[in-house]
């Protein structure tokens, strides 16, 4: 079992606003869905704090809708947990709801909808974001010269090309509420941080630096990431770090974990980190496009333009 370590409260209080609303988000130049933002944006913000810190955060609805926030893998108190009918009331159309709790281990965790009527829709079209803990004591802690996220989700566009075979269902995956009704629409969209490839921010490195990548999936599938050129290592699993790190090529994440990994960057080039479902590396029907994060050393010339975008693909009621 993992060790029960008591932190010291640094006596800051770490004060946030989530303003959740009814927007649009493009995953993917000229593919535009309907979304819930947060703070405008999908993913919402990254919160970071520190181990000990009181963290208090206001969560304002702007949607036609209930919600609640639920922070997935941090140790709260029971009241606030953000989950409807068992821990408290829905928050309201145009009503906010403060939670506050101690950030109480390192790590690297998420938050998303927990309205338990309507979790699946809120969640799949943009009600999540990451949130990490940093260590209250540095001493002992690996150093890394870079640091990346990846935050990855799934979309339904309708009308923005169907998903390649397999088709995935939303039955299929239950990971966290089967949705009602007509579930039978395929999710034909993959997304790291919001966007997909081609659109993705690359992530630029150095020989000889030390990079640490922050995974976690909030979709209700399993990805098996794999880095081509590189091993790399595992250090932590959900926010508990592992007591004998594994080198490897390929880790599979399932629905709502979080790793970190770490790997030194030791082989100049443009490589892929990617999810080895490869229909989870479309675009609707275009490939290459989804979970494909492009690595860049300094000094590697950049790939000429043209990378395949989505056709016939208009506005779409997405999640």
């Amino acid at each position: 079992l993992p060790e029960t370590v008591r932190i010291r409260p640094t006596g800051r209080i770490r004060e946030f606003t989530l303003d959740i609303r009814p927007g649009s988000w493009e995953p993917v130049a000229g593919v535009k869905a309907e979304a819930i933002t947060v703070n405008g944006t999908v993913p919402g913000p990254l919160i970071r704090v520190t181990e000990g810190d009181t963290v208090r955060i206001t969560v304002k609805n702007n949607l036609p809708e209930p919600t609640a926030i639920h922070w997935h893998g941090l140790h709260v108190p029971n009241a606030m947990d953000g989950v409807t009918a068992v821990t408290q009331d829905p928050i309201p159309p145009q009503g906010s709801f403060t939670y506050e709790f101690l950030a109480s281990h390192a790590g690297t965790f998420m938050y998303h909808s927990h309205f338990l009527e309507r979790e699946i829709e809120q969640i799949d079209r943009g009600l999540y974001g990451l949130f990490i803990v940093d260590p209250q004591d540095p001493k002992g802690q690996p150093k890394f010269d870079r640091e990346f996220t990846m935050l990855l989700s799934a979309w339904i566009i309708p009308g923005a090309g169907s998903q390649g075979a397999p088709a995935e269902k939303k039955e299929e995956h239950g990971g966290m509420a089967m949705a009602p009704g007509p579930a039978m629409e395929a999710y034909n969209f993959w997304t790291i941080n919001g966007k997909a490839f081609p659109d993705l921010p690359e992530w630029r490195v150095k020989r000889g630096e030390v990079v640490r990548a922050r995974i976690a999936n909030v979709s209700n599938f399993t990805h098996p990431m794999h880095l081509h050129g590189h091993d790399f290592v595992v250090l932590a699993k959900d926010g508990e770090p592992l007591r004998s790190p594994q080198a490897m090529n390929t880790l599979s994440v399932n629905a709502g974990e979080t790793y970190d990994i770490a790997f030194v960057a030791n082989n100049p080039g443009a490589w892929v980190f990617h999810c080895h479902e490869l229909h989870h590396t479309m675009n609707g029907m275009t490939a290459p496009g989804g979970l494909i994060q492009l690595i860049r050393y300094e000094g590697t010339p950049a790939l000429p333009a043209g990378a395949p975008r989505p056709s016939g693909a208009g506005p779409g009621k997405g999640h």
